[in-house]
């Protein structure tokens, strides 16, 4: 089946003889490309899933993230209150010595 053969008994026979090589060329091809196109799909949905996962696990630890703020926020106010109240309790304990020396002179 060679297209220059075929062309001195026919030119629209070489052009016959091209296109049926070329659909021969092109199932050839398409037999190699076609698993990988699947394989390819394959691949793509997998990674829209892991990409689904992903986005959820860093909405998850955003809002732990933002939790742990919250927590560190209130700690910071909790020491800050204690702190002020053994200023106080430091005070009133100074108040009551004094106190006891007045009365019990």
């Amino acid at each position: 089946f060679d297209p220059n053969k075929v062309k001195n008994a026919s030119s629209a026979a070489e052009g016959l003889c091209k296109w049926v090589l070329a659909l021969e060329i092109y199932d050839r091809v398409t037999k190699v490309v076609a698993p990988k196109k699947e394989a390819l799909r394959e691949a793509e949905i997998l990674v829209n899933k892991l990409m689904e996962t992903l986005d959820e696990k860093r909405a998850e630890l955003a809002a732990v993230e933002a939790k742990l703020a919250a927590l560190k926020e209130s700690l910071r106010e909790k020491i800050e209150m204690k702190e002020r109240l053994e200023v106080q309790v430091d005070q009133c304990e100074k108040k009551l010595v004094r106190a006891e020396k007045l009365i019990g002179g």
